[in-house]
């Protein structure tokens, strides 16, 4: 007897809604159980995933007199925890567009050091800028000055800033581009490391 026959036999006690609903129950677990098969392969990856943001976040340190010492403003932050049992020295943070403010022992205009994307690291003791990061200070004597970096590392409660990247500083009396540079913002003494060269606007 044929597969055909044998088929048309059972369609004659079976209804065809009957067959068409028992393919699908079949296929539906066929796939179910694929499904399961991949999930059991599945390993869970904390650091694609983050374990807190937040959005317009302003925070602030002040030192023992009380008087300001930085501050931090960022649309949005994002925090991710590297291990599942907690937190870990290898936890980071992601800050969108930061923009710090740090104020000097004296009375001088703030730093003001911007960027287009930061992370926190280090528990939050090291702050890595990257892309267009721009410093810079309104002084009485030279006017506005502004320094340009691919690259910065802000210790913050030190008010202390490095880089080895190249660097680029304008004022009223002309331009300094160097390689490197570190920087006590507290103090607002700056140190180039190499390479050195200014033009100077005798005006």
């Amino acid at each position: 007897m044929s597969l055909l026959t044998r088929a048309y036999r059972v369609h004659q006690y079976v209804p065809g809604p009957w067959i068409l609903a028992f393919v699908l129950v079949i296929c539906f677990f066929a796939f179910s159980l694929r499904q399961k098969e991949e999930l059991v392969g599945y390993e869970y990856d904390p650091s694609s995933f983050p374990n807190i943001y937040m959005k317009e976040v302003e925070t602030r340190e002040f030192d023992n007199t009380g008087k300001l010492h930085y501050q931090l403003s960022t649309p949005q932050v994002t925090h991710f925890q590297l291990q599942q049992e907690g937190a870990s020295a290898q936890d980071y943070t992601l800050i969108e567009q930061p923009m710090m403010m740090f104020y000097d022992t004296d009375t001088k205009a703030p730093w003001q050091v911007t960027a287009n994307t930061g992370r926190s690291e280090a528990n939050g003791e090291l702050i890595r800028l990257l892309d267009n990061v721009l410093i810079q200070q309104q002084t009485p004597t030279q006017g506005l000055i502004q320094i340009t970096t691919s690259e910065l590392q802000v210790r913050a409660s030190e008010q202390f800033a490095e880089t080895d990247k190249a660097v680029k500083m304008r004022s009223a009396k002309g331009q300094i581009d160097a390689l490197g540079m570190d920087a006590d913002l507290a103090q607002s003494r700056l140190q180039l490391r190499s390479q050195v060269k200014a033009v100077y606007d005798p005006r």
